[in-house]
């Protein structure tokens, strides 16, 4: 009886782990939320220590301080009245989305790269439409 038990605990611990596995490498919600109501202290708290970044001319890996103050002059200069996430999946530890951040100068089309619910990659580029 008590191999069965431990049978049984050991087959539910091994079928939840893809599960657990699965719900984490999903972008968070909360970046969604910063981007689509353009708060760069809220994805500040996303940021990875070194984040690569492409925002406007500046294209390159900075520290989250640095990333957080080019994010906060973007959204200054840019005021954002929504983001439309138009794409998201993952595979392995990875998430990604993509979306449409609607400013008042225009639309973006915006490029988010996480990894264990850390953002390493922001790309924010004038849309095509």
């Amino acid at each position: 009886m008590k191999t069965i038990r431990l049978f049984l605990l050991s087959f539910c611990l091994i079928c939840a782990v893809p599960l657990v596995q699965a719900q984490s490498s999903e972008v968070p919600s909360g970046i969604i939320s910063a981007l689509d109501s353009g708060n760069a202290s809220q994805l500040s708290g996303y940021l990875n220590d070194n984040v690569e970044l492409v925002i406007g001319n500046q294209n390159d890996v900075f520290s989250k301080q640095q990333a957080t103050g080019i994010i906060a002059d973007f959204f200054r200069k840019n005021k954002v009245s929504g983001f439309q996430l138009l794409h998201k999946g993952n595979k392995d530890a990875a998430s990604f989305a993509i979306g449409t951040l609607k400013t008042n100068s225009g639309n973006f089309r915006v490029y988010v790269l996480t990894r264990k619910n850390e953002i390493q990659q922001l790309r924010i580029e004038p849309s095509n439409e």
